[in-house]
């Protein structure tokens, strides 16, 4: 087991935060549907011509870094970064172990990732995200003021096509999907570490007895 000190607990909070950027989404590949709600949506979409694939693969490894993405967000939510940070080391400790408790994360997680599949899905079916394209065009248009409409599409032309050469040189979804699962596997060999610590040297249970002997020490006076 690797020794864990400062560098490495900076570590997963440096991938903590690339995960929160990343989200699900980041995970690499893509594979057929695998959830049975849009499986015939799919087929029916084969059938008429069309491919359909799922934006991110369902898989075990997916699903674990997808718990410890989870956790961190809500501990994010809940106590701001360094709760967010502690979230996502335990859910991915937790979602990496056989029991109950792993079975329910990696459940939540991957109805999450079928969900999203399932947005994605709907999205392409119905060109949501070209129909919103195009009535942002419109309205630029017919803006008033011809230089105005004219000066936001072109910028907004200039960042898509930096956003896309940076992309092609670095491989952004490639990249993140790699660190949040390898974030993953850091944080678990954390808090495993973590634990054979304190079973060592036992830590909890020497903070429980100074926090009595204190509450006792204010009762008493």
């Amino acid at each position: 087991m690797a020794t864990f000190g400062g560098r490495q607990i900076r570590a997963v909070s440096v991938l903590l935060l690339l995960a929160l950027l990343a989200v699900p989404t980041c995970f690499t590949g893509l594979a057929p549907r695998t959830n049975n709600k849009t499986t015939a949506q799919a087929e029916a979409a084969s059938s008429s011509g069309s491919s359909s694939v799922a934006l991110v693969k369902v898989t075990k490894e997916n699903s674990i870094a997808t718990a410890g993405v989870l956790g961190g967000v809500a501990g994010l939510l809940l106590g701001g970064f360094w709760i967010g940070a502690a979230g996502f080391v335990a859910t991915s400790y937790l979602a990496k172990k056989e029991d109950d408790v792993s079975t329910v994360l990696k459940g939540v997680s991957t109805a999450s990732l079928e969900a999203l599949n399932y947005v994605d899905y709907l999205n392409k079916k119905y060109e949501v995200t070209n129909k919103v394209g195009s009535a942002v065009n419109d309205a630029l248009e017919k803006s008033d003021s011809k230089e105005t409409g004219s000066t936001v599409k072109s910028t907004l032309s200039s960042v898509g096509d930096a956003i896309e050469g940076f992309d092609k040189d670095v491989g952004i979804k490639d990249t993140l999907g790699s660190l949040v699962l390898a974030g993953s596997d850091l944080a678990s060999q954390l808090a495993t570490k973590v634990i054979e610590l304190n079973e060592e040297y036992k830590v909890t249970d020497q903070l429980k007895a100074k926090i009595d002997e204190t509450i006792d020490k204010s009762k008493s006076s």
